[in-house]
């Protein structure tokens, strides 16, 4: 990764709630950006969920990404970004 620049990569994911009454498709982006600084160089790295098949109610989800497990609450129609 070049110096002062953001990489996206989009993984396939799949999303399970309710005891696994709902299950859904949905692709995943993990976005790195990296801050230079004047000692050391600052990353930050999140995860979001940008697209699914479906959009099932509010609610905890599991979200497999790549044989990862994550925890997801979906509040007000929206999916949350995850800071890993």
């Amino acid at each position: 990764m070049k110096k002062g620049t953001d990489k996206t990569d989009l993984f396939p994911g799949i999303l399970r709630g309710d005891g696994d009454l709902v299950q859904c498709k949905c692709t995943v982006a993990i976005v790195t950006k990296l801050t230079p600084g004047t000692s050391a160089n600052a990353v930050l790295t999140s995860l979001r969920i940008d697209s699914a098949e479906q959009s099932p109610p509010d609610g905890i989800y599991r979200l497999d990404v790549r044989g990862r497990i994550f925890k997801v609450l979906r509040e007000g129609g929206k999916w949350p970004i995850l800071k890993l």
